[in-house]
């Protein structure tokens, strides 16, 4: 599944720059040195392209635990199947980075990781990129996979750390709160949605909004500029 991800990664992306950095052959050694390393220093791809990630801004979902979204830049691909390559045993060569960016021009990529309390199927959310006046949907997306991670909630973390502080010892029907708390799930999903990149400025701030019934509307504002 992980090659599978890696691969999906490398084969939808897209050309147009949404960063300063210019991708330059300099810049683009730059990218595959961060890949290779990244992989050398044994991490996992969610560490990799953690300084690509942008946080849900409304805070509203009751499931959630970290939820984000990610653009792909030419930066970020070079990285990623440099790191494809070295786990491969594979060198990674410029020139066929270079043509990989080339042949998906005109496509913005968001990749999406998302929580909620059951596995969405297609129809049961809604996604649209909006920047000033115009409104987008994306005209084609990936399910990638999910897995089953164990709900944290943030607010008896809270209380059970300042009763900790207190000096405080739980009661029986507190510890039984807690450890009933502990065996609840969430999902985590991680998709991708693609859009049109000839239908808005994708050098300028745009927002994505995610939204389903169980979870509601999530933001996510995307500032190019901080984007490498």
């Amino acid at each position: 599944m992980k090659k599978v991800l890696l691969t999906l990664l490398f084969c939808s992306f897209l050309s147009q720059c949404f960063a300063l950095t210019p991708m330059t052959d300099d810049n683009m050694m730059k990218a595959i040195q961060y890949g290779i390393s990244s992989k050398q220093d044994k991490q996992t791809l969610y560490q990799l392209i953690d300084p690509w990630l942008i946080p849900e801004r409304n805070l509203k979902n009751p499931y959630r635990q970290k939820e984000t979204v990610f653009v792909y830049t030419p930066y970020l691909l070079a990285a990623i199947h440099a790191r494809d390559k070295v786990e491969a045993s594979r060198v990674p060569e410029l020139a066929d980075i270079k043509k990989a960016i080339q042949e998906y021009e005109g496509i913005t990529l968001v990749g999406a990781r998302l929580n909620t309390p059951v596995v969405l199927q297609e129809g049961e959310y809604t996604v649209k990129l909006v920047q000033e006046k115009t409104n987008l949907t994306p005209y084609a997306s990936n399910y990638l996979h999910h897995e089953m991670i164990s709900k944290v909630d943030k607010q008896e973390e809270a209380k059970k750390a300042n009763r900790a502080d207190d000096g405080k010892q739980l009661t029986r029907d507190e510890k039984k709160k807690d450890s009933t708390a502990k065996t609840e799930k969430v999902a985590v999903l991680e998709m991708q949605f693609y859009f049109d990149s000839s239908l808005f400025n994708p050098a300028q701030r745009y927002t994505i909004f995610i939204s389903d019934k169980y979870c509601g509307e999530r933001r996510f504002d995307v500032n190019p500029e901080t984007i490498r």
